[in-house]
């Protein structure tokens, strides 16, 4: 009868055991799977802030400046190996096949950096009906030939400065427009992508808004530096 007994009480334990392990070892499971998931997905270390190109068009002053803007990782970016490198700065507005298509700017007397300035534009009907001009986006705007599906990081070197809450907008699709808040430490932009469109469009900063219009600053850049990045 003992023997009995204690076989019984041996096989109940036994299954005790064996079912907490089989749930144990299930939910394991779920987690690594979907940490693996996250890893093998996560190719945009930032993922930016986007507004269809159309859209942001018909937005006023206000709703522009309040647009969300994104932070980034830079340790994570600047960990990413890469195998070939672009690099364009004042007085070297070429590198291999990239160059600068495009810009409304202008250089300091001792040109040490590419001064990215708004235009003004002649409205005819501003507030209530009067003339006047308004500051309108012009972005610099860097033509290069990527690989499609390829991953890119862009670093851009400012001029040291106050950034505090103060952001720029960039465009690598054509269909978007991204949000970045400038990195107020080392003063500079960076951010990864895939390769799609042939543009890369760097805004001037968007430092707020008055009624009418866009209070933007002149981003001026020490260094841009684009590379193609080794998977």
């Amino acid at each position: 009868m003992k023997s009995i007994v204690k076989l019984l009480l041996a096989t109940m334990v036994t299954g005790i055991c064996t079912l907490h392990a089989q749930k144990l070892s299930k939910n394991t499971n779920i987690n690594i799977s979907q940490t693996s998931k996250i890893d093998l997905s996560n190719k945009i270390i930032a993922k930016p802030q986007r507004i269809e190109v159309k859209k942001f068009e018909s937005l006023n002053a206000k709703q522009i400046a309040k647009l969300p803007a994104t932070t980034y990782d830079r340790s994570a970016l600047l960990k990413l190996k890469y195998n070939k490198s672009w690099e364009i700065e004042p007085g070297r507005m070429t590198d291999k096949d990239m160059k600068v298509v495009s810009y409304f700017g202008k250089f300091e007397q001792s040109p040490r950096y590419i001064s990215v300035y708004p235009e003004n534009k002649y409205y005819p009907r501003v507030n209530n009906g009067a003339p006047g001009f308004l500051p309108e986006m012009r972005c610099l705007v860097l033509q290069f030939n990527p690989e499609a599906g390829q991953r890119y990081r862009v670093i851009i070197k400012l001029k040291p400065g106050e950034y505090g809450n103060k952001k720029v907008m960039t465009n690598v699709t054509g269909r978007y427009n991204e949000t970045w808040f400038i990195n107020n430490q080392y003063d500079e932009i960076m951010f990864d992508f895939i390769g799609d469109s042939r543009e890369i469009k760097i805004s001037p900063i968007i430092a707020g808004a008055e009624n009418y219009y866009i209070k933007y600053e002149p981003l001026e850049i020490a260094n841009i530096k684009v590379d193609r990045i080794d998977e």
